[in-house]
Order: structure tokens, then sequence, then C-alpha cells
């Protein structure tokens, strides 16, 4: 009776541990897939594709098709391009990008509204078109969110 006992407990508290876990959430809108957590809710705003908002994060994405971005002047060959393209549209130095697995970032700061906040870039590629994908928290907590960012980013797929 000992031995069900404790093992009806472990069980309890392995659910109870894993129920208190981030809660995973896939979010699909277009071609994008992110697994981020159950806190982010999916709100609207025109000027992006996607506009997903938790109590710290705000994640956004816009897809832009490759042929819209060569008829807005830009020689973009590659992702590579396409990123030093946004690094140098948001005045960061080209030196900055790193290549993560397969996408690029970079990170910035700002204020908006007298707060200060990080942004993380994010650049992928889809089929015929370019995604940039940004990440945006208080700069106060970004240290406390930055391993989640870059898992949450990790798992962006572009359906091919």
């Amino acid at each position: 009776m000992k031995k069900r006992t404790l093992y009806t407990l472990l069980i309890l508290i392995a659910v109870f541990m894993c129920g208190c876990a981030s809660n995973p959430k896939n979010f699909s809108i277009g071609d994008l897939t992110i697994t981020l957590n159950k806190g982010f809710k999916e709100q609207t705003d025109s000027n992006f594709d996607i506009y997903l908002v938790s109590d710290d994060i705000i994640f956004t994405a816009v897809n832009e098709s490759e042929s819209d971005v060569e008829y807005s002047g830009y020689e973009i060959n590659s992702l590579k391009d396409y990123s030093l393209e946004i690094a140098e549209l948001n005045k960061v130095d080209k030196n900055s990008i790193k290549q993560r697995g397969s996408y690029y970032y970079f990170v910035n700061k700002g204020t908006t509204g007298g707060a200060n906040y990080t942004y993380v870039h994010c650049m992928f590629q889809g089929r015929s078109s370019y995604w940039i994908c940004e990440f945006v928290c208080k700069t106060k907590n970004y240290d406390r969110f930055k391993d989640n960012i870059f898992k949450w980013a990790d798992s962006i797929v572009i359906n091919q």
C-alpha cells in the first residue's frame, strides 16, 4: 500500500511539474509556424502579417515577396543580402549580423514613448519570399528572456 501511495504521489508531482512548464503553443499563419507559449495571443495590426503579444514580449513578422523586394530597387540574391539590407534600414552595423542555423539575426535597441526596448530581428527565406521576424521586449527584461527568444526563433518553420 505504501509503494502504491508513493508511486501515485510521484506521478502527481510529475504531472504537476509538466503542467507548470512553458505550455508550448504553435501559431501558424500563412507559410510561417512558430512555437511560443500559451501566454501569447494573436492580435491584428495592419503593418504586420503576424502580430502576437504576451505580457512581456511582442512577436511580429512581415513576409516580402522576392519580386516586391526587387521592384523596390534592392539587389537581393540571397538571405544574407536581405539581412544586410534590413540591418542597414535599421541603422545597424552589418558586422553585428549573425547566422544561427537557417536564419540570420541581429539585436538592436531603441526608445519608444520614453521606454527602452530591445529588438531581436530574425530573417528567414521562404519559397519565393523573405520573412523579417521581430521579438521585442523592454531592455531591462532582455537578459531574462534572451534564451526563450532564441529558442522560439529556432522553432520557426517556413513551409516551402
